[in-house]
């Protein structure tokens, strides 16, 4: 009895070399900024102005890089026809939205009233007292933006690890 070996064609690998290139780009963009760039920016720069504006104008970055991978992905996916469960497929598609959303969020709400709070506490947020209200604002949102970058790359590593799953089950 022969065993029958499953093939896939071409354009199918390609696909998934490209989904897989671009989603680890994604996702190690976000670790890499999380993780070394603004910590050491914080670290080595000489006030932390300068490294509000370093990490603020590269997280601008990132959050583009989601907002145009984002939808390509989810097209690939779609596209690609991948084999297995309804329920993978919905939750792979559904991880992929989501990192897209959190950069939305991020570059359409969050950024926006972070850089307006930046300007009313007159650009310097150290200067500003830790119990006053702008400040307090400041740091509330600013949690929110961490933790739509952490969910992000939660979700991106998920899904990384599904896209592995699905072709090495082709």
């Amino acid at each position: 009895m022969e065993a029958k070996v499953k093939r896939i064609g071409i354009g199918q690998t390609l696909i998934a070399y490209l989904e897989t290139l671009l989603l680890g780009l994604w996702l190690g963009s976000m670790i890499f900024f999380s993780f070394v760039v603004a910590p050491r920016a914080f670290a080595v720069l000489p006030s932390r102005h300068l490294a509000g504006q370093l990490v603020s104008s590269s997280l601008s970055a990132l959050e583009i890089i989601g907002l145009v991978l984002g939808p390509i992905l989810i097209v690939l996916r779609l596209i690609n026809g991948v084999r297995g469960s309804s329920f993978a497929k919905i939750l792979h598609l559904s991880l992929l939205a989501l990192m897209t959303m959190c950069a939305g969020v991020s570059r359409m709400i969050l950024a926006p009233k972070l850089e307006s709070l930046r300007s009313a506490m007159g650009g310097v947020i150290d200067t500003v007292s830790a119990n006053d209200p702008l400040r307090l604002q400041f740091d509330d949102l600013h949690k929110y933006s961490v933790a739509m970058m952490t969910i992000a790359m939660l979700a991106g590593l998920i899904a990384l690890l599904l896209s592995v799953r699905s072709w090495l089950n082709r």
